[in-house]
């Protein structure tokens, strides 16, 4: 019966023996209670040295809650530990076990199950509702691992990518990722100038100097940052975020030039509906495959579509002509391209002018996005899934349990990996 329950529970300390399993009545829920003991053999005086000097002491009984093995019926070992005591010294001693931590009554296979489920994106309340242990009980067991607070703080990755998100409370928390792992590297609690540069001021300048690489967005703040300590680092300016200003850009100049119509004209139509064909790549245009629009009540392709609209305005179409030519040069890394679309003197309206403007300005970070494989793209997956963690749990008020949920998560993120290319 002993070996039977203890496969059953998945038990090898082999001190635990079991006698009986009984169900009782607890707050109302019937539950399975596994009764034992746990042997407790000694052949010296741990304290006096002496041998067989013992006598049996009794037991020191422990209910444990342990893991369900239906979900409908708790499960609870109770069991008692036996005592031996010294005649020699008169000193006690009771027997341990691995199945639970001292001091504690929940088992660890309980706390293991726990935090394997907190790697996935459930609630701290569901968690606690499967393990059957209050939403407190996650909450301390987050903050006892202290493993998962802890970031890396000796050593800088070569390239990195910085950012914010919007994390506990509204606060914006500044977020730094290596570039080659994808690993979180550090969280700070605030986007203060003071909290970053009292941060980065803890790394001496022989370490700084080891960044090869620092992608960021357009902020100017970051951009400076950057360049005070991170002096043989490249500022890589994230693709998307030039592609997402040109793209803004022309969807003001188009809806500009839209309104310049009356709302039941055919002009109208073609620049208001199908707008997301515009912000296609040219190339993902079908130029032969015609269907019916039923906004211009007429057969086109996707690209004679597209066209119909162009030709209402010579700048919409320099704009469309300016936007496919950096997603283009982007994509295939050709700078030359891309700085002859930047420094050509277009005849642009005014969204377009400060865009170029923008990137004129920083030029540096656009030539490095060109030229170089990094980008942000990494830290806006992470802060996609933050956001996701954040939204399951309806948002955090703690800090600490914050930092561990996500790291949990990446943790959960990674192992899936590895079984998958097993």
């Amino acid at each position: 019966m002993t070996d039977y329950i203890k496969n059953i529970l998945q038990i090898k300390d082999p001190n635990f023996h079991f006698t009986d399993v009984v169900f009782e009545n607890n707050d109302g829920w019937e539950t399975q209670v596994f009764i034992g003991t746990v042997s407790l053999k000694l052949d010296r005086c741990p304290h006096c040295g002496f041998a067989d000097t013992f006598i049996k002491n009794g037991h020191s009984y422990q209910t444990i809650k342990y893991l369900s093995i239906n979900e409908s019926c708790p499960t609870m070992l109770r069991i008692g530990k036996q005592r031996l005591r010294c005649k020699n010294c008169q000193d006690s001693f009771m027997a341990k076990t691995n199945v639970v931590d001292k001091y504690c009554s929940i088992a660890k296979a309980v706390k293991h199950k726990a935090l394997t489920m907190l790697e996935s994106n459930v609630s701290q309340k569901d968690v606690s509702k499967f393990t059957g242990v209050s939403p407190s009980t996650i909450g301390r067991l987050l903050d006892s691992d202290q493993a998962l607070l802890r970031f890396n703080s000796r050593t800088l990755p070569t390239n990195i990518a910085i950012d914010e998100f919007r994390g506990p409370q509204g606060k914006y928390c500044f977020i730094i990722v290596d570039n080659d792992t994808s690993q979180i590297y550090q969280i700070l609690p605030d986007r203060l100038k003071s909290s970053i540069t009292h941060y980065f001021d803890r790394f001496s300048l022989k370490e700084r100097k080891r960044v090869k690489s620092v992608s960021t967005d357009l902020n100017s703040y970051y951009q400076g940052l950057v360049r005070r300590y991170f002096p043989n680092a490249k500022l890589v300016v994230d693709r998307f975020h030039i592609v997402s200003m040109l793209t803004r850009a022309f969807n003001q100049v188009r809806v500009a030039v839209m309104k310049q119509f009356d709302p039941n004209t055919r002009e109208y139509r073609a620049l208001k509906n199908s707008w997301r064909l515009y912000l296609l790549k040219s190339t993902s245009l079908n130029y032969t495959k015609e269907y019916y629009d039923r906004h211009l009540r007429q057969k086109v392709t996707m690209a004679e579509r597209v066209g119909i609209g162009l030709d209402l305005d010579p700048q919409l179409a320099a704009g469309y002509e300016l936007l496919q030519g950096a997603m283009t040069a982007l994509e295939e890394h050709d700078v030359d391209q891309l700085m002859d679309l930047l420094f050509t003197k277009w005849d642009m309206p005014a969204p377009f002018q400060t865009v170029l403007k923008t990137l004129r300005k920083n030029s540096e970070g656009v030539y490095n996005a060109t030229v170089l494989p990094y980008s942000n793209g990494r830290v806006e997956g992470i802060n996609r899934m933050i956001k996701l963690i954040q939204r399951t749990a309806y948002g955090f008020t703690n800090f600490g349990h914050f930092i561990a949920r996500i790291r949990l998560h990446q943790m959960g993120t990674e192992a899936e990996k590895r079984r998958r290319q097993v």
